[in-house]
């Protein structure tokens, strides 16, 4: 990559980029394997030589890294066990409630805690919380929260 930055340098102090596509230009999926680091080494080589002169498909090159950089990776197992522990153990509790017959309403009294902590620390249930709570403030009118409500 830093070579392919010095020679994006040499063309940009030539101002010899061009930003229009040409005949030469790799196609897009060719583009998405270098920006992967799954192309092999030889198209590695001849795009980086390509992307020196072409403004056009630069241009294309950071709209996309820029575009990946938005986009959010996918968690591996841990972390989305992570996130659901209310539930898995909600569930776990639930279970355990029928299968140790002694402490039946114990582990189903847990599991609703638990289940309810799950449902309030949920991403939706927040939004939902700040939606009320803007609808419930002073500074908006009353005849505008009968619209919101009103039976149509």
């Amino acid at each position: 990559m830093e070579k392919l930055e010095k020679m994006i340098k040499e063309g940009l102090n030539k101002g010899s980029l061009d930003f229009k596509k040409t005949p030469s230009c790799p196609s897009e999926l060719e583009l998405g394997k270098y920006l992967d680091k799954s192309a092999s080494v030889s198209q590695k080589e001849r795009i980086e030589r390509h992307l020196a002169d072409c403004g056009y498909c630069l241009d294309l090159l950071v709209t996309a890294k820029e575009a990946l950089k938005d986009f959010p990776k996918k968690p591996n197992v841990l972390q989305a066990l992570k996130q659901q522990k209310w539930f898995i153990l909600s569930m776990l509790s639930l279970g355990m409630s029928f299968f140790i017959k002694r402490y039946f309403f114990q582990f189903l009294t847990l599991s609703l805690i638990f289940g309810l902590k799950w449902a309030l620390s949920a991403e939706g249930s927040r939004n939902l919380v700040m939606i009320f709570r803007g609808l419930g403030r002073k500074d908006t009118a009353d005849s505008e929260k009968e619209k919101i409500f009103a039976r149509k």
